[in-house]
């Protein structure tokens, strides 16, 4: 069974991902494999500087992250050309990685953790979609507290993403990762059960 994971920026997604984890899912992480790919030798990097310049490569030859994002968050036609490069690598490994877990274990749980699973359109790939939520307030002081940014920095980062309720639309189960921790892990464990075929 492959499970699509997504929410938005700091709704704890991430808290999820590494609960599924630890109870023997086999997690496939979207953004993990993308830093692979712009990182030194990466499979992405010359298409990227094909398309945005040398410059967005640094001394280490690795991506500069700053200097594209620059680029990418100004322009949203260059935000699509990185995605049109990226999203088709990242998700061939996945793909791939996939099969290769199915084929050693058939009755194996695969958990593509993908922010961006819904704007990319990758519900074709999933059997069951698991959206992760959590209030606007709240996920704006993670944002915070994680990347020391701004409360309107941070914001405006949530305010840019699509909605959860837009997102929802999609979901087969919704997380709700509010205060309550305990209550949210024990959403996790219960879905988790079902998908792994041990009922609720």
């Amino acid at each position: 069974m492959i499970i699509g994971l997504t929410g938005s920026i700091g709704s704890g997604k991430s808290t999820a991902s590494q609960r599924l984890a630890a109870l023997g899912a086999h997690v496939l992480d979207a953004d993990g494999i993308s830093r692979a790919l712009t990182a030194p030798g990466g499979g992405a990097l010359s298409e990227i500087a094909a398309a945005f310049g040398d410059d967005v490569i640094d001394e280490t030859g690795a991506l500069d992250r700053r200097r594209l994002a620059r680029i990418v968050f100004a322009d949203e036609r260059a935000r699509l050309r990185l995605n049109g490069i990226l999203h088709p690598m990242v998700r061939a490994q996945m793909e791939r990685q996939t099969r290769e877990i199915l084929a050693a274990d058939p009755a194996a749980v695969v958990v593509w953790d993908v922010p961006l699973l819904i704007e990319a359109g990758w519900q074709d790939a999933c059997d069951a979609i698991w959206l992760v939520t959590a209030p606007a307030g709240l996920r704006v002081a993670r944002v915070v507290a994680r990347d020391g940014c701004t409360g309107e920095e941070a914001a405006a980062r949530v305010g840019a993403q699509m909605s959860d309720g837009d997102k929802a639309q999609f979901a087969d189960a919704v997380l709700e990762n509010g205060s309550d921790v305990a209550a949210f892990l024990a959403r996790v464990d219960a879905l988790y059960r079902l998908a792994a075929g041990g009922g609720a």
